[in-house]
């Protein structure tokens, strides 16, 4: 639950401008090939240059070992993702330097690797074939700026991928490789979800109980829940604003939480329905009047927390991918934020930022789009929501890659609104009727 706000609704309009509170945040991304959903099993080439080693072959009449395909190109030039996917890591390591893997349909998984820096998007954001996902670099186990790309199929590497590229060919980014991966276009992968608490891949619900003990419903991937396990006591009346997050960008979902003190409290998700002990890592969060996150709002591939004060001003909190706070954070220029009685974020459309949906004192559901460093112009996407208690969600409940919504009535029903990926939902489904003595859901 978002929280019930007690200022009256503010309309935000398009392009918000942004008030840098400490220090400057650029965008550093450059325009790649058009990204389109790709379901025919054909990949696209990652990045342009000139093909200098391919699997096992070292492209002089020289065998190498060697597990992917090198592709030599200027330092700083876009490389795309291949194939549509999910972010499955982001990491580094003295071989392969900053690398990126994402996961595909049919267990196939591509790598990207010697990256100039971390690739653009955190863990469990879902891109399209042709997106731009880092820029190529020269760091790690590297003689000179190139892509290092792997294609490997349930994590040995798929040796025919040698098949779509030229020895001492040049290639350009964002072009059909000659080449049939088979099983690659069908099927869908589910997302590694920023509310994934048991490490299966399906979105879970945190409560707090009447009782105030804190309990997880595992999800069943379908759009409802498990019966519910305690995870902690005494949760009642002294915190709020419970949140899920990949807030140290490890593709398991943590929790975040305002203690009664102000202090904002961290814990990081351990994969197997239990938490690391917690970190207190800010102060002031108990009186704000909304807190929430599960996306990147800020474009630099970490999620971010967002919270509105009691004034009515919202404010990206950047954080660092490390379970903390970057140096900046950046509030709107224009208020009236609080005047929603709830706030849910997540990435609603599917381009890899971080949305908000809102729940207006007229009872409308209204989308803002978001972009790096704000919200576009909002859209009303259905009405009838003052009758809801109770409103979370912007992860994927029921396993088809797109972000959905729970909404919880004063009778008790919970009711499921599953997202079409494009800022809207579905028919809604009731999940069940016996959720009224919940204090919180999340």
């Amino acid at each position: 639950m978002k929280g019930v706000s007690r200022l009256r609704l503010g309309r935000i309009g398009i392009a918000t401008v942004l008030v840098l509170v400490t220090g400057a945040l650029v965008s550093s991304l450059a325009a790649g090939a058009p990204a389109t959903a790709a379901t025919d099993g054909q990949m696209v080439y990652p990045a342009s240059g000139n093909i200098q080693s391919k699997v096992g072959d070292g492209c002089r009449g020289n065998y190498r070992a060697h597990d992917g395909i090198d592709i030599s190109g200027a330092g700083g030039t876009p490389i795309l993702a291949a194939y549509s996917g999910v972010i499955k890591s982001r990491t580094v390591n003295s071989g392969y330097g900053n690398y990126t893997d994402v996961e595909h349909p049919g267990g196939y998984v591509t790598r990207y690797a010697h990256m100039a820096s971390p690739g653009t998007y955190a863990p469990g954001t879902r891109v399209e074939r042709g997106q731009q996902i880092g820029v190529v670099g020269n760091t790690g186990n590297s003689p000179a700026y190139h892509l290092h790309f792997e294609l490997r199929l349930n994590g040995a590497v798929y040796t025919a991928i040698n098949d779509g590229f030229t020895c001492l060919s040049n290639i350009t980014r964002g072009g059909l490789l000659p080449l049939h991966v088979p099983g690659l276009g069908t099927g869908a992968v589910p997302a590694p979800s920023s509310a994934d608490y048991t490490g299966d891949k399906k979105a879970d619900l945190l409560i707090i109980a009447g009782n105030g003990d804190l309990r997880l419903r595992a999800g069943s991937g379908t759009g409802g829940f498990q019966s519910p396990t305690t995870v902690a006591s005494g949760w009642g009346g002294i915190r709020r604003h419970i949140t899920h997050s990949d807030f140290n960008g490890d593709g398991k979902g943590d929790m975040l939480a305002a203690r009664s003190d102000g202090t904002l409290e961290f814990y990081a998700g351990l994969g197997n329905g239990t938490f690391a002990a917690r970190a207190d890592i800010g102060g002031g969060w108990y009186e704000l009047l909304h807190v929430t996150s599960g996306a990147d709002y800020t474009g630099d591939g970490k999620q971010d927390l967002i919270g509105v004060s009691a004034t009515g001003f919202l404010t990206i909190y950047q954080g660092n991918g490390a379970g903390g706070f970057g140096s900046s954070h950046l509030t709107l220029s224009s208020g009236g934020w609080g005047g929603f009685h709830f706030l849910v974020g997540g990435d609603f459309d599917n381009d890899g930022r971080g949305d908000l949906m809102a729940v207006g004192d007229d009872g409308h559901l209204y989308f803002y789009p978001g972009f790096s460093y704000g919200f576009g112009q909002w859209r009303r996407v259905g009405g009838g929501w003052m009758e809801f208690t109770a409103v979370t969600g912007g992860v994927d409940y029921d396993g088809d890659g797109r972000a959905d919504l729970l909404g919880r009535t004063s009778a008790g029903e919970l009711y499921f609104y599953p997202g079409l990926g494009n800022g809207t939902f579905g028919q809604n489904n009731k999940v069940g009727a016996d959720w009224a003595e919940h204090l919180d859901l999340e």
